[in-house]
């Protein structure tokens, strides 16, 4: 296959993807300006509708006061009438009541100074006073100056508050008004949401839409390409062996086949002169013949390559981090008091429960990969991921979510390793950062689509739709499996006696391994699932953060790996200073944690979210290629079974993570966990630096 980058192939890739992301991005963008405008149209109107009536309400009970013999100034309790009404609709920016003169006699709140508005200036209140039969191009252009209205430096303080008022009338005349304004902010605020909702959508598209592309292409296109390249080289320099492994449908394919098909014939032809030839030097030349042209071959060769398994574990891992982003939330709307379990501690046990389910299940999986092969377990893993998300989906207690989440947590510990070893076997030992970068980044790009887009369905729709929406996808996922899992690739052969346990016992003899895990791997797990997965959503809420905003701010960490990580890994690769961008990542990590003490804001926290995203990058990718490098100075250890090592491992930091964070937040606050947890990253990285600078001084890298 032509290597160069400039073969039929690659050209052929290259454009399908410009053209398809060209397309994608230019209908996206025309979808969103169209239904930012809409929104932007009916919303106003939808207010005033929805505000006359709240004001109707108010207009009806002063009139019958009034009707009674109670004088307009002379309403008891009218002020604390007015704000208890005020408070439940924040699209109000006050609300009051006067006289003829407009004199204010009562509003909803003693702060602040009402406007003293002549008659002029105020509108009557009617869901038609902004009935639009503007233009499509002047919708989109007041939209546009809405936007900007949304960026620093272009809001304007002019026009924030539209007053409008409802007449107070006794027998046909009028005594006095009920005056209210409306605040554009909060349509400001409404339009920013949808904006942001739509924005994220958008990428999350993009993304989705990328790696369908790439489904098609590879199996329809690239595949058979590849396939048909490699043949077409063998049988230009001489080589006609026949490959019995040639598979897929069209006409790439039926071209192959035929190809194929002639070697068969040419080689059954060779057989038959063979057979026919008494003669000894006429054997012997044909015998020549047939090594020098590969009449006798016939090759066994699948094709399968890393993005075989790309597709469907993007799929489910998507599934997967739909929840991500809500979870302690919505155990929180189940939690009952328990005199055994505070409510921290329950909120962080899904969380918790899951990550240790992954951590048992993941040595088994390991050993289960070697013997059925990735394609038969992946489809396994789909039966208790499916259960598990339909039994979230209809919980009715914290405890059923426990159960089934540790359920889910089986399915995703099979799929998982089964993909991870699927790709580290796919790619050799020189770019195995850059093959462990497909698989982050894999599971990255799904964290970040799933992520946010899970906050903002769970928003809208409620917590089940998105569980439902998890389980369909699962499904999905198992059919993709199902058609591109065509082959399992070769494992490394073992040599006798060395089980998994066997391979445990030989890997705890590895000084760098170990110190790997202990104070890389499992640091990383505990701020993943401490941090970001728990304590985040959590600390938002305390800050007034809606739940899509929530989403929107934890997707940014998987944002900032996926461009960040394949350059990371390809450093990695390069230098081969894995070991140091390891340690790297995780002090920079601890001291972005430690940063944030005493500070309280939605900004610092999503600045802090985007670094650790950086920091993140720099480690993951490196960190599974390290521990393999470093595993490599115990050879009787399989492949697999080191990675199972290295995520059953990870996963005790997973599991630590909530845990630690809901002990810690009973006694500290949230700047303050955050600073405790900072300084134990930090003071663990340094420690892998002192023994990475002891053993380079002493001439050992691995023992």
């Amino acid at each position: 296959m032509n290597q160069s980058g400039t073969g039929l192939t690659n050209i052929i890739n290259r454009r399908l993807f410009i053209i398809t992301l060209i397309c994608t991005l230019s209908a996206s963008m025309l979808c969103a300006l169209y239904t930012l405008t809409e929104f932007n149209t009916v919303l106003k109107p939808k207010l005033l509708h929805k505000i006359e009536t709240v004001v109707e309400t108010v207009q009806l009970d002063l009139e019958f006061a009034i009707s009674v013999g109670i004088p307009l100034d002379k309403i008891k309790g009218m002020n604390a009438y007015l704000q208890e009404t005020a408070a439940k609709y924040p699209e109000l920016a006050y609300l009051a009541v006067t006289d003829n003169q407009g004199l204010v006699l009562y509003r909803n709140t003693t702060d602040g100074i009402f406007p003293q508005l002549e008659d002029t200036e105020l509108k009557a209140l009617t869901s038609n006073s902004v009935a639009s039969h503007k233009s499509l191009v002047q919708r989109l252009r007041d939209s546009a100056l809405e936007l900007l209205q949304l960026l620093p430096g272009f809001s304007s303080k002019e026009n924030r508050t539209e007053h409008y008022y409802l007449p107070l009338k006794q027998n046909g005349e009028q005594f006095g008004k009920v005056q209210l304004g409306l605040d554009n902010g909060f349509i400001r605020s409404q339009l920013s949401d949808v904006f942001f909702d739509i924005a994220i959508v958008l990428i999350a598209v993009l993304l989705v839409s990328f790696e369908i592309v790439m489904v098609l292409v590879m199996f329809y296109v690239t595949a058979p390409l590849r396939r048909s390249e490699k043949l077409l080289e063998r049988q230009s320099v001489g080589d006609f062996s026949v490959n019995d492994e040639l598979g897929g449908k069209g006409s790439i394919d039926n071209y192959n086949r035929q190809l194929n098909k002639d070697s068969k014939a040419l080689q059954q032809v060779y057989f038959s002169a063979l057979s026919q030839t008494t003669d000894s030097p006429l054997s012997v030349k044909l015998k020549s013949l047939g090594e020098k042209f590969n009449l006798v071959k016939v090759l066994k060769d699948k094709h399968t390559n890393i993005l075989d398994a790309r597709i469907p574990l993007f799929v489910f891992a998507f599934a997967e981090e739909l929840q991500k982003s809500f979870m302690p939330l919505f155990v929180a709307e189940y939690y009952e008091p328990s005199s055994w379990l505070t409510k921290d501690i329950m909120l962080a046990l899904p969380i918790s429960i899951f990550m240790f389910m992954i951590a048992i299940i993941t040595p088994f999986a390991g050993a289960w990969v070697d013997r059925w092969g990735n394609k038969k377990l992946f489809l396994i893993g789909l039966i208790p991921a499916l259960l598990g998300y339909l039994g979230c989906a209809y919980a009715d207690s914290s405890y059923q979510i426990i159960f089934w989440r540790g359920t889910t947590a089986i399915g995703y510990a099979i799929i998982t390793i089964s993909c991870q070893s699927y790709i580290a076997a796919a790619v050799p030992a020189k770019n195995r950062a850059k093959g462990m970068a497909v698989f982050v980044g894999v599971l990255m790009t799904a964290t970040m689509s799933g992520t946010a887009l899970g906050g903002i369905i769970a928003d809208r729709m409620g917590y089940q739709s998105v569980f439902l929406l998890s389980a369909a996808l699962t499904l999905v996922a198992g059919v993709l499996a199902w058609m591109m899992l065509t082959a399992d690739r070769p494992q490394p052969k073992k040599i006798k006696g060395t089980g998994s346990s066997g391979g445990l016992a030989a890997l705890a003899g590895n000084r760098q391994f170990v110190s790997l895990i202990i104070f890389c791997a499992i640091p990383a797990k505990i701020i993943l699932t401490g941090f970001l997965y728990y304590l985040v959503p959590l600390y938002l809420v305390s800050l007034d953060a809606s739940q899509s905003e929530i989403g929107r701010i934890m997707m940014v960490y998987a944002l900032v790996i996926i461009p960040f990580s394949p350059l990371a890994s390809s450093f990695a690769d390069r230098s081969g200073k894995m070991l140091e961008l390891v340690v790297l990542g995780t002090i920079i990590s601890g001291t972005i944690l430690i940063t944030l003490y005493d500070t309280e804001s939605i900004a610092s926290m999503l600045i802090a979210i985007a670094l650790m995203g950086g920091a993140h990058s720099i480690l993951k990718a490196p960190l599974i290629a390290a521990a393999l490098t470093a595993a490599e100075q115990t050879p009787n250890v399989g492949r697999t079974t080191v990675l199972g090592v290295l995520r059953t491992s990870e996963r005790i930091g997973s599991v630590l993570g909530p845990l630690f964070v809901g002990a810690l937040l009973l006694n500290y606050s949230y700047s303050q966990t955050m600073a405790i947890i900072g300084m134990c990253v930090v003071a663990s990285g340094l420690i892998m630096a002192y023994y990475l600078f002891r053993a380079q001084r002493s001439g050992v890298t691995n023992q």
